[in-house]
């Protein structure tokens, strides 16, 4: 498997980062219900827009991206890459750093909180922090992250949250699927700039995976989640499929697992 997706994204995994989900002692109760994986239901939103003090749109690039890093050039670098993947995606969703003190994580969500926008992503503090600790690439390893959650708008625009959770019992589907999305923008990125270091989102989304097969918020095992970064990567890459076409082959690729 790790030699097939060598191959495919033009790169090594190298050694896999100590990224796992394990959530720090939680001094609050958990504000989510991890059934609903990293997509918020309404219900819950408040309670992160409260910790969330700022939101803006990427649409150019050019916007100044909230300070939250210490690192003018690493923010510049994410507002672009926002910027990019909302044109890839055809969405414009407004995104917020949140306090994430009941567990490293990023979600999305169908409310706006901009005129204009479609929905919100939300990154955690904390989830910026580790991400950028991280050995090789960090930058990247926070785009892969970003492109996953924007995944997740485009999910929500073209109305595929209720087909992808029909009879399911996890939320697996709906995450891989927005893995399948990160690959494709991995792929066409990497057509845009062939040192661009794409398999940095598979090892990325690797490290997140999890073996918790009967757990609501099981995402995909870290093999599956690899798997649909490649996948959603050549068909951008290699087969150079329209948006159209990779939502409609990412669907049919998860409904079938």
């Amino acid at each position: 498997m790790v030699q097939r997706r060598q191959l495919l994204l033009g790169g090594s995994l190298g050694t896999i980062l100590n990224l796992r989900c394990a959530c720090p002692a939680r001094a609050k109760a958990a504000r989510h219900n991890d059934s609903f994986g990293c997509r918020l239901p309404d219900r819950e939103v408040q309670s992160f827009f409260d910790t969330a003090p700022e939101t803006r749109m990427f649409i150019t690039g050019d916007e100044p991206m909230i300070p939250r890093s210490g690192d003018k050039d690493f923010d510049l670098a994410l507002a672009q890459t926002l910027a990019m993947i909302s044109e890839l995606f055809q969405v414009t969703p407004g995104f917020a750093y949140y306090d994430d003190y009941d567990g490293a994580n990023a979600f999305a969500t169908p409310r706006a909180r901009l005129n204009g926008a479609n929905g919100t992503v939300l990154f955690g503090q904390t989830m910026l922090e580790r991400l950028r600790r991280g050995r090789e690439s960090p930058d990247v390893s926070v785009a892969s992250v970003c492109a996953h959650e924007f995944g997740h708008i485009l999910q929500y625009k073209h109305r595929l949250t209720d087909r992808l959770s029909a009879g399911q019992t996890t939320t697996k589907r709906a995450e891989l699927q927005a893995d399948f999305f990160a690959g494709y923008f991995a792929g066409v990125r990497k057509r845009q700039k062939p040192d661009f270091p794409a398999a940095v989102f598979a090892m990325t989304q690797y490290n997140f995976g999890d073996e918790n097969f009967n757990k609501p918020s099981h995402h995909g095992t870290p093999d599956e989640r690899a798997a649909a970064i490649a996948f959603g990567f050549q068909s951008a890459f290699r087969d150079r499929h329209s948006l159209s076409e990779a939502i409609e082959i990412g669907t049919k690729y998860v409904m079938a697992l």
